[in-house]
């Protein structure tokens, strides 16, 4: 059976293996394709289709947004997406900009604690990399403030922390909107990360299907048969495409491994083929 990865970060945003790496890395696993869906940019697009083009392998142009959703941030996925369309552009300039406040608002709490870390030294530190918590998660532990990336959230940097600053997010229906007139489709990410009881869970689904989301992420890292089985009948009833990925990321994510869950490559055409129905 040909395999697909639909989920994958690089370092053009918060993953720790180049999108050249990532490319050859899948190669060697034996997939067909992977979908390149870092965190609000398309930056490492490039690279990797470059060496796709070495390797035969297919690259997916994709996108990992953040929208608000039930007071939750809840993540889309968005594939097939023109780099060029204005749409994407637009919205990527705005995310940027909120970023950098809400970095240096971060930054600003940090200071307080004692903890100085320059914005601007992570964004040469990261020239190719949208900055997010994450790199001042990493920041903190080479300064000896967390003796990990998931302490320096725990401590100082999740929600509910001391340091935390929420985000400015786009709706959940503006995401989907968003990537539709950018010529991608939308897919609703890892939905049982979000905390939600199954009738929210329900009710999430059911909102993204009536926001013309085209599929479901299903085949997820950690997720059991029976997390399976639970979301392919909420993919079924309300007629959303099932996808799944790793959401790889490096080291920063070491349970997350390139290519598991096994993920059929008819479930990227079914994608493709959605694209030209929505």
């Amino acid at each position: 059976m040909d395999r697909v990865d639909l989920h994958v970060h690089t370092t053009a945003s918060d993953g720790s293996v180049s999108p050249r790496d990532v490319v050859s890395m899948a190669t060697m696993l034996g997939l067909k394709a992977i979908a390149l869906t870092d965190h609000d940019t398309m930056a490492g697009l490039q690279e990797a289709g470059e060496t796709a083009a070495l390797m035969g392998i297919s690259v997916v142009p994709g996108i990992e947004i953040s929208s608000a959703y039930g007071g939750k941030e809840v993540h889309v996925l968005g594939y097939f997406l023109d780099p060029e369309a204005a749409p994407l552009r637009e919205y990527l300039e705005w995310v940027r900009s909120t970023r950098r406040t809400r970095n240096e608002k971060i930054l600003e709490k940090l200071a307080r604690k004692g903890y100085q870390i320059s914005l601007e030294a992570l964004e040469r530190s990261h020239p190719d990399a949208v900055i997010g918590r994450p790199h001042i998660a990493q920041a903190l532990v080479e300064q000896g403030a967390a003796s990990s990336v998931k302490e320096a959230f725990r401590r100082y940097l999740g929600e509910g922390r001391s340091c935390y600053v929420p985000r400015e997010l786009i709706s959940l229906a503006g995401a989907a909107s968003m990537i539709r007139s950018s010529g991608g489709v939308a897919v609703l990410a890892h939905p049982l990360q979000y905390g939600f009881t199954r009738a929210e869970l329900d009710d999430l689904v059911k909102a993204a299907a009536e926001a013309k989301f085209s599929g479901i992420e299903i085949l997820y890292t950690g997720y059991t048969q029976a997390d399976q089985n639970k979301l392919y009948d909420l993919a079924e009833k309300y007629l959303l495409y099932p996808t799944g990925g790793s959401d790889f990321h490096g080291e920063s994510k070491p349970e997350a491994k390139l290519g598991e869950p096994s993920v059929p490559a008819y479930m990227l055409l079914m994608l493709a083929q959605s694209q030209y129905q929505s």
